[in-house]
């Protein structure tokens, strides 16, 4: 059976100065002893004296059993097994930095142990071949912004780590189970207008023209709110590159108007949309067809 933990990182201590993230495990009267959560339980000590910059009263108010704690690396002694650490010298931005780092390096370790559990693949040749290949010449952690941009971008990258055929599916499909980004629905409102002769069929061009700037990524839509008003939408797992594409496809479509004397105006710049938008701009378009069936009512009359 495969190891149930794993350290997330190839160095098997930390080095001096790096900030960890640790568990209280006890509490004595020359500090607390504690676990760090990223190199498999190893040991250490915060000593009472690098809990607090001020005096200290009681050292239960300052730290309790079971509680995380970001935590800087005073001294390591690798052949004892014994690493002193220090709460008071970490400051406020090292402590969100560690805390984002074994984030991601726990989702990491979280996928590895699954994956190796279901397959019977060894735990820590499992990260030999994978994460911490990834983090050569990088900082420790950084795999799991590589696992994600691969499941978008690069998805050869998995072929890159000489995983048994069952081990790699899984793995796979694993990393897109939990680091698959959320699309997002970028949405434009432009006046696309013709007074020239060609007229409607001048406007209707452009908005063709505009959607022939789709792409395999960006897959876009033109369609009518109320004349001359368009909405032009797509979705994106990038915000700025779905911004991009649509700021892209508009200026195709003022370009194909103003060369057939028609205009362009943008009523509304690119930007991401939530349900609550979603649900307004239905009900302008309700309101828009209920008023042209009035106008085609009065017509009849």
């Amino acid at each position: 059976m495969p190891p149930k933990r794993c350290r997330f990182y190839k160095n098997k201590f930390p080095e001096l100065e790096d900030v960890v993230m640790v568990e209280v495990k006890s509490i004595a009267e020359m500090g607390a002893y504690v676990e760090l959560l990223e190199y498999d339980g190893v040991e250490g000590m915060i000593l009472l004296s690098e809990l607090s910059r001020r005096r200290i009263r009681s050292i239960n108010k300052l730290v309790r059993v079971g509680k995380t704690e970001a935590v800087v690396v005073l001294r390591v002694d690798e052949g004892r097994g014994y690493i002193d650490l220090s709460k008071r010298r970490v400051s406020p931005d090292e402590v969100a930095k560690c805390e984002n780092r074994y984030s991601e390096a726990k989702i990491v370790n979280s996928i590895l142990r699954t994956v190796a559990d279901a397959t019977g693949y060894d735990l820590e040749e499992l990260y030999e071949k994978t994460a911490w290949k990834l983090e050569e010449g990088d900082k420790p952690g950084s795999s799991y912004q590589a696992f994600k941009k691969a499941i978008v971008e690069t998805p050869e990258l998995f072929d890159t780590f000489g995983l048994p055929e069952n081990v790699k599916e899984k793995l796979v499909e694993k990393v897109k189970h939990r680091l698959m980004p959320n699309t997002v629905k970028i949405r434009a409102e432009v006046d696309a207008q013709c007074y020239a002769y060609e007229g409607i069929e001048a406007v209707k061009s452009a908005l063709k023209a505009g959607l022939e700037e789709s792409t395999d990524d960006f897959k876009i839509q033109i369609n009518l709110i109320a004349p001359p008003t368009y909405k032009i939408e797509t979705v994106a797992l990038d915000r700025k590159l779905g911004i991009d594409a649509l700021n892209t496809c508009i200026e195709r479509i003022r370009s194909e108007l103003e060369a057939r004397d028609g205009e362009l105006q943008v009523r509304s710049e690119p930007q991401a949309v939530s349900d609550e938008d979603e649900k307004k701009l239905k009900e302008r378009m309700d309101e828009a067809g209920q008023e042209e069936e009035e106008e085609e009512e009065d017509d009849e009359e």
